[in-house]
């Protein structure tokens, strides 16, 4: 087992559900030891059995919780509840395998014949036990982070609606005065006018976006090749643009300016910490019932470590975009580092239909 994986699994392990299911063993064993102890009038004091009995149950249970909590706890809840149909024959069967290995070579009795039902019946209730108790935690902590992670978002978007409003008077001013300039500027400055024409489609834009929770895809493409236009006439021949979009997505809708500040990104510290060109990609597709989004770069990068949270807290505009998708989707941001240099953001979203 790599060693990431060993430190995870271990990480996982050393839970309170862990806990938990061992005091289930522990419960169950008392129990069927008192009622052998008592039932035979204090004769016979099966200790020894009933400790190899439900330790053995406990040690089998841990690679059981590591595949269906740790390695495909991503699974939905169902698919994981399936898996147990083979997970408890399996679990049963080596148990038992096992554990009558382990009394014979200790000299310890174990049950036979008509007896061996009970080593069948007590294992799989303590089974379907101990792991139902932890789905259902599991469904109600998730449940209450599902509510927690709405309420930030009703939040969220109420105070971005007040400074929305609180904001709508300094865009229309600044457009309105780009366009004005734009119009003042004589025709042997054509260039520049068409500049500052595109400068106050980017602030018109950005008032559409204060206002909408929703914008086509192709808007949204639309706002950032003139965002990347007005930075071309800055970095030269230094920025190649590449947009690879998915035949019939324009119409899709999306949360705007989603991917605005993953560009801005690759801008500031791709392209303007580079001496060399740089090629800036911007992709959507279609997986499935996903949309995925990719923004890539082949800038100077990044030496830190990308792991975590502390990379993607770097900055308002990550902050933001990781924050949005995490509330609003529950969906990671995630970020690798591009061959031979440069780094790559990608996310997805639900598809729309």
């Amino acid at each position: 087992m790599p060693n990431w994986l060993y430190r995870r699994f271990l990480w996982n392990i050393l839970h309170w559900q862990v806990l938990a299911y061992m005091g289930c063993n522990f419960l169950f064993g008392f129990i069927y030891w008192l009622a052998v102890y008592l039932n035979s009038s204090g004769q016979y004091n099966a200790w020894d059995q009933t400790l190899l009995s439900y330790g053995t149950k406990a040690i089998f249970s841990l690679p059981v919780y590591w595949v269906v909590f740790v390695k495909w706890g991503h699974w939905p809840l169902i698919r994981r509840l399936l898996l147990h149909l083979v997970l408890l024959p399996l679990f049963l069967v080596v148990w038992l395998l096992c554990y009558h290995r382990v009394c014979d070579f200790f000299g310890i009795e174990y049950l036979t014949a008509e007896g061996m039902v009970w080593d069948i019946y007590i294992p799989a209730l303590l089974y379907l036990v101990q792991f139902g108790f932890i789905h259902f935690y599991e469904y109600v902590r998730k449940t209450q982070k599902q509510e927690q992670a709405a309420h930030e978002l009703r939040q969220m978007a109420l105070q971005g609606e007040m400074n929305a409003l609180k904001a709508q008077l300094q865009p229309h001013f600044l457009f309105n005065t780009l366009n004005s300039i734009s119009a003042s500027v004589p025709p042997s400055m054509e260039h520049t006018r068409v500049l500052i024409a595109r400068l106050a489609d980017t602030f018109r834009f950005g008032l559409k976006a204060s206002q909408a929770e929703w914008i086509p895809l192709s808007d949204e493409i639309h706002f950032l090749k003139t965002y990347l236009e007005l930075e071309k006439q800055r970095f030269g021949d230094r920025l190649k643009v590449i947009f690879r979009v998915g035949e019939g997505l324009g119409h899709e809708t999306v949360p705007p300016m989603l991917l605005q500040p993953l560009v801005e990104n690759a801008v500031k510290h791709g392209v303007g910490n580079s001496l060399r060109p740089v090629t800036l990609a911007v992709e959507a597709e279609r997986v499935g019932e996903w949309l995925r989004f990719e923004v890539s770069d082949t800038g100077c990068g990044y030496d830190g470590d990308l792991e975590g949270e502390a990379f993607l807290n770097n900055g308002i505009g990550l902050r933001n975009t990781r924050l949005r998708l995490e509330k609003q989707f529950g969906e990671r941001l995630n970020v690798r580092r591009n061959e031979p240099s440069g780094l790559i953001f990608s996310f997805k979203i639900p598809f729309r239909p």
